[in-house]
Formats: C-alpha cells, structure tokens, sequence
C-alpha cells in the first residue's frame, strides 16, 4: 500500500507509471486494489475501473471499453466501427477504437491525475492487454497511473507472459502479495471466534489455509456456523463437520483457478502422499509433466499448503481438513479413476500388497485377477501383524472381484474364521457358503471342523454337531478326513455335557469292536477321558503319549494329537515335553481356518504359565490374551469375551488372582460371567477360577458356592480327577475358613486319593496340604510334613510349595514349635518372591507378622538377587562351559565357582545346573 501511495504522489506532480499487484488466488489483491481504488475516488481523484473475466476474455477491446464505460454513457453510437479490430497494428495515433481511447483518456488527464485500476488483468482479452502495454509505455509525461492485479505462481500448465514481462522490468513496478503471517492469521481467528480462542485452533487455522486470505476468510465463517459460539479447541479434520460449506467451496475455487492439470494433480497428490515416490505417481495417474512438478510443490510450500513430509522428502498438505477439501473439490469418479489407476501402477511395480489394497479398498469392483490377488495377500499380512479387522477388510472387498470357485470358497472361509474369532454373526453364513462351494474331501473337513468350531463358540454345539455329522457319511470311504471328522466331532462335543459323553461312549465301543482300527486320535481322546476319570497314572499315560508322537501323522490329524499330547504332558508335569509339543503344534502360526486342535494348543500354553507360576508372562502374552479391554478396570459395560477363549481368561482370573490385581481379576470375572452359565467345560475351569478369585477377596461362602459348582458340572462329566481342576482341596479350605473342618475333611481325602493314582508331587502335595489343614493336630503336623517333602522332591520348583510351607509353619506354631516354624515361614517367604507374586508373598508376610517374625529381605531371593560374579558364572555354566573352563576364562578358583553356582541355586529356587537355562530366561 505504501507503494502505491507513493505512486499516486508521483501522479500527482505529473508523472505516471504503473504498478502489478501479483499474487496467487486469494492472497488478497482485489481487495488491495478496491482499498486504492476508494482512497482515490474520496480524494476528488479521476478513477477508472474494470474487472476482467473469463466469460468476457474473448470480447475484443472489453477490458478496454470498460474503464471508458461512463465516458461513453450518453453516446449515440460506438466512438468507431469494431470490425477488424483484432488486426490492430498498435499504433495509438489513427482514427481506430484504440487510438480514441487513448485520446479519451489523455483528455480526462488534462484535467486532472487519473487512476486507471484493471483487476485480473491475466484474464483481459489480448487486445485489451496489448493497448493497456501501449498505454503503460507512454505515462511518464501524463498524470496517469495504472495499476493493475494479475495472478501469479507456478503452475503446471506453462503460464503466458505476466503484464511486467510484457513491460519490460523498468517499466512497471511490481508488488508480490504472501500469504498471512502466523501471528496475523491468530489475530483474524481471535477477531472473528472470539479472545477465547484457543491458540491450537489458531494454529490449525494457519495450516488449513497457508495463510490465504481467501480460504481463511471461509473457514472462520464455517466455524462461526458450526460452533452457534461454543468454544472450539482444534479444526475436524473433515469437511463434513464444517457448515455450510465455504471453506470446501473456496478450495474449489482456488483450484479451478489453477487450471484443470494443476487441480487434478493436486487432487491426485491429496490422495497418494502417504505413497513412496507419490510425485511419480501424480506424473502418471494425471499425465502432467514430471519436470515441472518439484517446482508447482515448492511453489505450494511457499504458499503454505504443503509442508515437508520428513525424512523422506514427501509433500503433505500440512493440515488433514485441507487434504480432504482438495479430494472433496473432484467428483467421485475422478477419484475412483485415480485410486484404480494407483493401484494398479503400485502392483506391476512390485510394491507391498497391503499398499496396493489400500487403494483398491476404497473402490468399486476393478474385475482384475491382480486386484483379487493383492486384497488376499494383503489380508494374509494383516492377521499375521495381528489386525484382523483390516484382514477382514480385505477378504470382503476380494470377494467383489471375479474368483473362481476354489477360490472363492477359501476366501469366504478365511473371513468366516476371523468374523467369527471376533464374535460376529456373519461368520457362520460365510463359512456355510465356502462348504457349500468346496469339492476336495480334505477341504470339506477342514471348513466344515471351522464352521462347527464357531458355531460351538456361540454356544450352538448341537447345530455343529449336525453339520459334522452330515460330512462324514461323505467321508466314510476317506481314512484320513473320516479320523478327523471323528477328532473334530469330540472336541466340539466337550462344550456340551451330554453331547460329550455320548461321543465318548462311542468312541468306547467303536475302540471295543476294533482297538487296532481305530485312529491315534480316537486313543488320545479317550485317555484323556480315562485320565480326567481318575482311571489312569501319569506315567501310563506318558507312555502313551510317547508312542503316539514318535511316528508321523497326517496333517489333518496332527493338530488334535498334538494338543491331547501336550496337555497330557502338562497335567504329568513334563513341562519341557509339553512346551515342545505345544511349539510344534504352533510352528505354523495361527491356522488360515478355526480349529479346535489348534485353540487347544492356546489353552495348554496357557495353563503352563499358570502351573508355573508364570503369571506376568501370561498377563502380557498378546499372542494369547487378545481381548486386553477385558482386563482393564473399571468394565467398560458390553464388552464380551470372544467365543473360544473364556478358558484362556479364565487362567488369566487366576494370573490377576495370584499377583495380588483383585479389582482388575473383578472385572475380568464380571466380564466372563456376564452371559450367565452354559454346558461348555471352559464355564467349569471359570467357576474354579472365580472361586479362588472369591477366597483371596475374602469371601469364602461365595467362593465355596463356585467350587462346589465346578465339581458338581465335572462330575457330570465324568471328570473326577484333581490333574483338571483341583477344586475339592479349595473347597476344603472354603469350610475350614467357615469353622466346618468336619465338612472338609471327605472332600480333601478324595482329592489325596484320587492324587495319589495320577502319582505326581503337584497333585499328591496339594491334596496332602488340604487334608492337613482340615485335620489339624498330630495328624494335619504329619500331613503338612509330607506335603512339602512331596513338593520339595518335584524335578521343578511348584507355586503350591509356597502355601505347603505356610500350612506347615502354621502348624509348627501351633504344636509349639516356634523357632522352626519361622524357619520354614522365611522358606515360604523366599519361594514367594521368586515366584514374582504378589499373594503369596502377601500371606507370607502377615504369618510372620503374626508369628512376631521378619521376612527375608526380598533382595536376597530371585533373580534379581544375583551378584555380577553369580551372574557372569550362571551364564557361563547355562551355555555349557564345565566348572574348571569357567575358572580359567574368569581366573578365579574352582572352589569359587561351586559356590557362586550353589548361590545361583538357591536364589533361583532351582535343583541343579540343568536348570539353569530356563531359570535365567525367567530372569529376563
């Protein structure tokens, strides 16, 4: 503005010029030149005025005629014909139109200085241009000043001359418009919202709109509507939150005028920044030139609309509100084109698939075998990175494009299993299409074993049952799928009481009839059975699970095998052979379709963390606990356990449980029992779980209510034995809480006969403990004596040594046999901090409290507790270096490192050197 002032000052003396106001569209330069133009006319100066466009670009000399307008009111008829005017030869002193003009004008500047203001002259017909370049060369002798306004930045499509250029650089004196300073755009935002508001929202203001005055001007008039005077704290990031719509509005415009290459390569950029080499394929989706394109970037960064995407030198519009009005500026088929397009050049070029399917997700049908083939390989890495809603996604859209039948059918099976595994209704329907559209045998076995597995997850094991039962007449001459139809039918059977037994028996007779005709399948079910049944030792049944395992099986089989296998193992106590088992069965990864076998397999390794005492490492095992919203506190109202996994929770009941996590342990329960009671076994394991739940809340009328429940379902169930859920000897606790040791008393013997046939120390050594505390006296002193030798004499430290050891402090005491009663308390107390928890330690602590006696200092036990010397030495003799190697590297004495090692022991709480692997691995 000072310009132009001292401009019109110059004017004033008698010696013209002209000025162009440039700038980019709405930065502002109609309104300068309408400031100027009103300061003049209120100063008596002489203003002529026209505004070009380009509905008028092609009317010859319109621009020109204009600004003589009201000169020429009154006129009869034109000052000359405008015939043949386009072959003007620019000479201003003729009798032509031109040269009148300029006579007219020089008139009107005898009299007086003269403005001449031409807006948008970029848009004024040629010879209107070409006669206001005439006119600029010849004001140095007249008061005449003409300004003018053209849009000015880099484009994509060459631009013509700028009115300066045409000029010559001397000739003219040229004003480039910026945009808005940050601090200026917070002033406006405060002016037009209020003092109020915040300086975040100013913020955003300033990156939607680069500063222009246009698109500022416009989105504070939206957020005016929007906000009817709330306060606003941050911009949506979609235009469909603004009302009514004149920030969008106003991008198109900035667009349009841009030209048609320029906006649908900024369209193109808004949809493919977060691409790899997005400029590239901006070139090629919109056929721009690709040389020109850093150029028209770094022009948008100088405008503030792009901003630096980071290291990799991407360009990204630097707010999302303003990346959604320039996709909103095109129509939907521009996009979809663009999307296509994209995808297409992202698969040929050989980019990863899941950024191939992000384009194609968002679009119609391409009837291409490519695009099929990047949505299924994209699905397959979205479950393998554990995000199957975006798998889900994927196999949805897949199913749009031609498939051939096969096909077809594997992709609605893979989406049936995981809407199903997040407890959707459409799993099932889908399943049920892909069997329908199945031929092979073994692929009819596989889908129909899925669709029963998430119709038994939704509590419909009757229905599952009959669509397996209607696949194996078709099987009957197939061994393999037949066997596994067979393992598959018992399995989805065990979620319902009376289903169970019932395939039990027939697998009873069918071993009867012919015991060597029979799949391996068939005799892993039915130790299981007779092992639950109290019928069977450990060491028969790891008899057997070592002949089953040692030949190979066929792949339709092995999952069911393996998972008897490992949980047999694991109720014998052979942690290592059921951890390798488990691995082997999960080597490859969550199976495409559901399977009982392999949530079987989930569930063993679960309980092996509980066993022993792993409690954090379950806790925090995603790979297992994926409902984590159910183990947060306070409930969030709805959420529900996924079908199939109320076991995995119910052992994460008992993690919460035992690290002392009772409100969050509430919860989980709440959560688990919202859906009220069903037959499934898994509703068995979480009354069981509940009960201790109950019993360390201090509630032990509730907690004997659960467990006597648990009981009364597995009996049902023919299951008898304490290796499944040793519910009696909790039961018992219950009524010695209660003053009623008579009523413990039978259900703790039970469980101590029952333990002794399985024959191993967890069991034989809680069941002794049990009957202990019921008994009391001399008896109960001798009980608790035998029950930690028991569990002392496991080849594994066990987490019920810790409450053996209490039971038995506390019956010292009692026979008045105090200093080793606090002896072996500090036992219990150490066994309780290398057990990492918190309840145990908790009980621990207030008998000896009780007892007048001080707990070991926690440092000294576990982990934590080893020197770096111990340390340096257990890691040494963990990889299998002997004790004299360990001595010489170290240089230090043989003697030394015995007992550095017999350190590590007992901090550890482990046996011997064999231990030691695993024990450090624990330790990190």
């Amino acid at each position: 503005m000072a310009l132009l002032r001292d401009l019109l000052v110059q004017t004033g003396t008698g010696t013209g010029g002209t000025a162009v106001i440039r700038g980019g569209t709405g930065t502002g330069r109609t309104a300068l030149l309408d400031a100027v133009v009103r300061e003049e006319r209120s100063h008596g100066t002489v203003v002529l005025n026209a505004r070009s466009s380009e509905q008028e670009s092609n009317v010859p000399f319109g621009v020109a005629l204009q600004l003589f307008e009201t000169a020429l009111q009154g006129q009869p008829t034109p000052l000359v014909p405008l015939t043949g005017i386009e072959q003007w030869d620019g000479s201003l002193h003729g009798i032509d139109l031109p040269s009148r003009l300029w006579r007219l004008l020089r008139s009107k500047a005898a009299a007086g200085p003269v403005l001449l203001a031409v807006d948008d002259v970029h848009l004024a017909d040629p010879p209107s241009r070409r006669w206001l370049a005439q006119v600029a060369r010849r004001l140095e002798r007249l008061p005449v000043l003409l300004v003018v306004t053209e849009r000015w930045q880099y484009d994509l499509s060459p631009q013509a001359p700028g009115f300066a250029d045409v000029l010559g650089q001397s000739a003219a004196e040229t004003c480039t418009l910026r945009p808005l300073s940050p601090p200026t755009c917070a002033a406006l935002v405060r002016a037009a919202l209020g003092d109020g508001a915040a300086h975040g929202l100013a913020q955003d203001c300033f990156r939607a709109t680069g500063g222009n005055p246009l698109l500022l001007r416009a989105l504070l008039a939206d957020l005016r509507e929007t906000t009817a005077g709330a306060a606003l704290t941050q911009l949506p990031s979609a235009c469909t939150d603004l009302y009514p719509g004149g920030y969008t509005g106003a991008v198109a415009r900035w667009l349009r005028s841009a030209g048609p290459r320029t906006a649908a390569a900024a369209r193109a950029l808004a949809e493919l920044q977060d691409e790899e080499g997005a400029l590239a394929l901006v070139a090629e989706t919109t056929g721009v030139d690709p040389a020109r394109l850093p150029g028209w970037t770094a022009e948008l960064a100088r405008q503030g609309m792009l901003g630096d995407g980071g290291s990799d030198g991407r360009w990204t519009f630097r707010h999302p509100l303003l990346r959604d009005a320039v996709r909103a500026s095109g129509d939907r088929h521009q996009r979809v084109a663009v999307r296509r397009r994209v995808a297409e050049l992202l698969h040929h070029r050989g980019d990863p698939e899941d950024a191939v399917a992000r384009h194609l997700l968002v679009i119609p049908a391409v009837g291409a075998t490519w695009a099929a083939d990047a949505l299924i390989a994209s699905a397959g890495f979205a479950v393998r990175a554990a995000r199957p809603e975006e798998a889900e996604a994927c196999l949805r859209r897949a199913l749009e494009e031609p498939l051939p039948a096969d096909r077809r059918s594997a992709v609605l099976g893979e989406l049936g299993c995981l809407e199903a595994r997040a407890g959707r209704a459409g799993g099932a329907r889908h399943l049920a299409q892909a069997l329908r559209l199945e031929r092979s045998p073994g692929g009819k076995v596989r889908v129909a074993t899925a669709l029963g597995t998430a119709l038994a997850g939704r509590g419909e094991v009757h229905a599952a049952l009959d669509v397996l039962r209607e696949l194996s007449g078709s099987c009957a001459d197939s061994t393999e799928p037949a066997h596994a139809l067979q393992a598959a039918t018992a399995l989805i059977a065990a979620h319902d009481s009376d289903s169970w037994l019932r395939v039990v028996a027939e697998l009873k007779s069918a071993e009867e009839r012919s015991p060597d005709g029979v799949a391996p399948t068939v005799h892993a079910l039915l130790t299981e059975h007779a092992a639950a049944a109290g019928l069977l030792s450990a060491d028969q049944v790891m008899e057997r699970v070592r002949s089953w395992t040692a030949v190979p099986l066929d792949p339709l089989l092995e999952p069911y095998l393996l998972a008897s296998a490992a949980g047999l193992a694991q109720c014998a106590d052979q942690w290592q052979e059921a951890d390798r088992l488990v691995a082997r069965g999960l080597a490859a990864g969550q199976p495409r379709l559901l399977h009982p076998g392999h949530q079987r397999l989930a569930d063993v390794r679960a309980r092996g963390q509980v066993l022993r005492g792993r409690y954090d490492a379950l806790l925090t095992d995603a790979t297992l606990l994926t409902d984590t919203e159910l183990l947060r506190a306070p409930r969030t109202d709805g959420i529900r356990p996924r079908p199939g996994t109320v076991h995995l929770h119910a052992q994460a009941l008992i993690a919460l449980t035992e690290t002392g996590r009772l409100t969050e342990a509430r919860c989980l329960a709440d959560a688990l029992g919202a859906g009220g009671p069903y037959e499934s076994w898994e509703w068995n394991e979480f009354l069981y779980a509940r009960g201790l739940l109950l019993a360390a809340s201090g509630d032990p009328r509730g907690a004997l209510r659960s467990l006597l429940e648990c009981g009364r379902r597995q009996s049902a169930r023919e299951v008898e034995s304490p290796v499944v859920t040793p519910w009696r000897s909790a039961a018992a606790d219950c009524h010695v809480a209660l003053g009623a040791p008579e009523l413990a008393v039978p259900l703790a013997a039970e469980e101590l006969r029952l333990a002794q046939v399985w024959g191993t120390p967890r069991t034989t050594g809680r069941a002794m403990r049990a009957l202990a505390v019921s008994l009391g006296g001399r008896r109960g002193l001798e009980l608790a004596e035998q029950a930690v030798d028991v569990l002392r004499g496991s080849a594994q430290p066990l987490p019920e040594l810790v409450p053996a050891l209490v039971s038995l402090g506390k019956a010292l005491h009692g026979a008045g046999r105090y200093q080793r009663a606090r002896t072996v308390l500090r036992e219990a107390a150490q066994a309780a901090e290398r057990l990492r928890a918190a309840r145990p330690r908790a009980t621990v602590s207030r008998t000896l409290d009780e007892y007048g006696a001080r707990p070991p200092r926690p440092e000294h036990t576990g982990g934590g507790a080893l020197t770096a010397g111990e340390l340096r030495v257990a890691r040494m003799a963990a990889s299998g270096h002997g004790n004299g190697e360990i001595a010489a590297l170290l240089h230090i004495a043989v003697r030394t490192v015995e007992t550095h090692l017999t350190h590590c022991y007992r901090k550890l709480g482990i046996r011997g050197r064999a231990d030691l692997a695993t024990a450090l691995d624990e330790r990190r």
